[in-house]
């Protein structure tokens, strides 16, 4: 277990979190090299080794050193912008390792993907096939296309993460996919070369993968009667993690990832089998490290403030989402009360009436699966700078990938 508690204060893969808050200061993120490769060596041996091509959704966490280690294990990245994609061709991904997803993708944006020859654009649209047909056709090449269908399976997961419902944004109707199909010479400039589908995210059952694979295994049987051949089919990702218990191992929390590929090969072994993990490989292998800055009651609420805000952490803010509250030191009583942050908004608020371990002025408290949408989605709002994200490595060393940005960093973007 790479976060635990040795004498009672709390560690990563053997180092005090204490040590790295004097060294570097709260908030802050840490990350465990340790758990990065025991989850990406999971889903190495259960979908790589089967054939799939695994391409890890960098929209979780774009950290470069993250990054690095996981093209070390043979996966590609998934990029949603211009900006992952320059991102990924810093960290050495070439074109064939990369996809483009996303609703709605920019001239620039279509151009430079053209320009780096990407394996596959996932195109979700009539205006953005149109679009990219043009460009393909300036840039003299000719674009891999998955064409995204919306399945409308439930998920069974929150609404505002649910990507496979008709009523999402996401993806084309099963008619639209099957007319592009038959109407591919209509596109000179476009290689279609099969289906994308991704159904939503933080799934913690099978059964909604197990009704993609059959709901896909009959719409491309009834692809095949009508004419239509196609090589690949991409099943997403969506892989939940267990937020109660951060530090649970990815097969206790996800023990269907074995059946899944199972049924996949059984029912589409005969296509080229796509996946885009994201969450499940980063966020129980993060947490955020702030400090309290005191106690305060209100009208009979009692809240903890804390250094770190929705502007390191906005999950709860946006979702609900539950994040598990833990102090240094192990044992202390708990208390009923909110964990909230020092931005000026209501909604500033990492935990609401949580049953949580009593904090004092300046104790650290480390909040859990911070991996995945934290850094990320971290803004400088009230001017607060980024903050800095640290690697535990498996040799017990830290390693600053990331540092604190300055307010000199920040003022030097206005002209």
């Amino acid at each position: 277990m790479p976060f635990k508690y040795v004498d009672k204060l709390l560690h990563c893969d053997g180092v005090n979190l204490a040590d790295i808050a004097e060294q570097y200061g709260t908030p802050a993120y840490i990350y465990s090299e340790r758990s990065l490769r025991r989850n990406v060596e999971v889903l190495k041996e259960i979908f790589i080794d089967r054939g799939f091509k695994v391409s890890y959704a960098m929209k979780a966490n774009s950290n470069p050193t993250i990054l690095k280690l996981f093209r070390s294990y043979g996966l590609g990245v998934d990029i949603v912008s211009a900006g992952e994609l320059q991102m990924a061709k810093h960290c050495g991904f070439d074109g064939a390792e990369i996809n483009f997803a996303g609703v709605g993708k920019t001239i620039e944006e279509l151009d430079l993907a053209l320009a780096l020859e990407i394996d596959h654009f996932n195109v979700e649209s009539r205006f953005e096939l149109e679009l990219l047909e043009a460009r393909a056709k300036i840039a003299g090449k000719k674009a891999g296309v998955l064409l995204r269908l919306n399945p409308d399976i439930d998920p069974q997961t929150h609404p505002h993460i649910s990507t496979g419902l008709k009523q999402n944004k996401f993806g084309m109707s099963p008619e639209n996919v099957r007319y592009f199909l038959t109407e591919a010479k209509s596109y000179p400039h476009i290689q279609f070369d099969g289906i994308h589908c991704h159904i939503g995210s933080q799934i913690l059952q099978p059964q909604p993968f197990f009704d993609l694979i059959e709901y896909l295994e009959q719409f491309t049987d009834s692809l095949k009667a009508g004419g239509v051949d196609i090589t690949h089919i991409d099943l997403g990702g969506g892989f939940g993690v267990n937020y109660e218990d951060p530090f649970e191992d990815i097969l206790e929390t996800t023990p269907f990832l074995e059946s899944i590929a199972q049924r996949a090969m059984e029912k589409l072994g005969k296509y080229q089998l796509h996946i885009q993990p994201g969450r499940v490989l980063v966020a129980n292998a993060g947490v955020l490290l702030a400090q309290v800055l005191g106690n305060k009651e209100n009208g009979g609420h009692h809240f903890v403030i804390i250094d770190a805000a929705t502007t390191e952490l906005i999950r709860p803010a946006l979702y609900d989402a539950y994040h598990a509250i833990f102090s240094h030191r192990e044992g202390r009583p708990l208390r009923m009360g909110d964990v909230v942050g020092p931005v000026c908004e209501s909604s500033d608020a990492l935990a609401k009436h949580r049953d949580m371990p009593e904090f004092e002025k300046d104790d650290l408290m480390i909040i859990g699966s911070a991996g995945a949408y934290a850094s990320s989605m971290g803004s400088t709002y009230n001017l607060r700078p980024l903050s800095p994200e640290i690697v535990v490595n498996v040799g017990g060393e830290t390693q600053l990938t990331r540092k604190r940005q300055s307010f000199d960093e920040m003022i030097s973007l206005y002209s």
